[in-house]
């Protein structure tokens, strides 16, 4: 068994059968081994994944096809459970399934004699913001395209879209030793016991920064480019449009949509929220520290 904690849940592999065949097995025991060290917060929830083989009487029913590519189709099934099916180069024969339940906390790899190597693609669909984005909204939390951390003792979220200076605004703040940063790609956060938390993943950007640490977090900072460095509190309506810009939320679903905006909704009447325009050199910093000797 193989086991990570990653947004203060714990994440376990299981295998039922034998994998001795699966050549990138290494590489996922690689990818666990980077987010395997205990948290110091209290662990809410547990995800599975299981690997077993897939038999050839396998039949998919389904009552709704939720998106489909050549080789992948993400299916709704009779039960309201869901799978992935997932077929080989040329989409003639079933290389793997992917079971999922209903809560999205077990995920039952169902492999084929073809499947021989478990390649980067296998591990990005179970750990990539599409599939754990419901398992975090199902325990009131969000992945979001940020940077964060801990900036002058502070928890601090710096979410952006692509191309606003998020990764500027961390290379700025990185040779500050009072500042920490758990990642400058995506951060997760969700409430726990009253307060709400960020948690560093393991998706890295071009920076390269993945700490699986985690800080109560005490602002959400939103970025734009400017010519001159300013800060300025949002009104709850501006920073949910801006927060929607950013989070991953799975939209092909009216019940999921409503579990993520509810999610959004109690993050913002809980967390103040703050735009920053910036030029980018040390004014930024300076805005930023100052922010964060100013909250709570």
């Amino acid at each position: 068994m193989l086991s990570i904690i990653i947004g203060g849940l714990s994440v376990r592999t299981v295998e039922y059968c034998s994998l001795h065949q699966l050549s990138a097995k290494e590489d996922w025991q690689h990818s666990f081994d980077y987010f395997s060290t205990e948290h110091f917060l209290p662990l809410h929830g547990e995800v599975y994944i299981t690997f077993s083989l897939l038999r050839k009487e396998f039949s998919c029913q389904t009552d709704k096809i939720i998106f489909f590519n050549r080789r992948s189709f993400f299916l709704k099934t009779s039960d309201s459970t869901f799978q992935l099916l997932h077929f080989t180069e040329d989409g003639n024969s079933l290389l793997w399934c992917l079971d999922i339940d209903a809560e999205f906390s077990s995920f039952n790899y169902k492999l084929s004699q073809k499947a021989t190597s478990v390649d980067s693609e296998l591990y990005e669909l179970v750990f990539n913001r599409f599939l754990l984005q419901h398992t975090f909204i199902n325990h009131h939390g969000l992945i979001i395209h940020a940077a964060g951390g801990s900036i002058n003792g502070k928890g601090m979220v710096f979410p952006a879209v692509s191309g606003t200076g998020k990764s500027t605004l961390s290379h700025l703040l990185l040779p500050h030793p009072e500042n920490q940063l758990f990642s400058e790609e995506r951060i997760i956060m969700r409430r726990l016991d009253d307060s709400w938390h960020l948690w560093g993943t393991p998706w890295k950007g071009s920076g390269v920064i993945a700490r699986n640490e985690s800080a109560p977090l005490s602002a959400l900072v939103f970025l734009s480019q400017a010519q001159e460095t300013k800060i300025s509190k949002l009104p709850p309506s501006a920073a949910l449009r801006r927060l929607l810009e950013t989070v991953s939320i799975p939209w092909y679903s009216q019940e999921w949509t409503d579990k993520g905006l509810a999610v959004c909704e109690s993050l913002l009447r809980a967390i103040p929220a703050y735009e920053l325009a910036f030029r980018p050199d040390q004014t930024a910093v300076q805005a930023v520290a100052e922010l964060a000797a100013s909250l709570d």
